[in-house]
């Protein structure tokens, strides 16, 4: 596996945890702030049309990205009762 579909698919990972309400926020927090790893990786191997086009679209969902605040410790995700 090369480095730009290792880094894509950490940096699809990292974004899909920090949208994860059921997690702490800390935890989401973390998640972004580590986003830049893969991002650097990925902009000095996108050298081609196919991977800047990419690397765009995963730039905007960064940007653009809503997070809603995490669940408390007694509130359940929906769909999953825990009683």
């Amino acid at each position: 596996m090369d480095a730009w579909r290792v880094s894509r698919i950490t940096l699809e990972l990292l974004l899909d945890t920090a949208c994860d309400p059921a997690l702490p926020w800390h935890w989401r927090s973390l998640c972004l702030d580590r986003a830049y790893r893969p991002l650097r990786v990925m902009q000095q191997q996108a050298l081609d049309p196919a991977r800047q086009r990419s690397l765009t679209m995963l730039l905007n969902r960064l940007a653009t990205l809503r997070l809603e605040p995490s669940l408390s410790f007694t509130e359940s995700a929906k769909g999953h009762p825990y009683e």
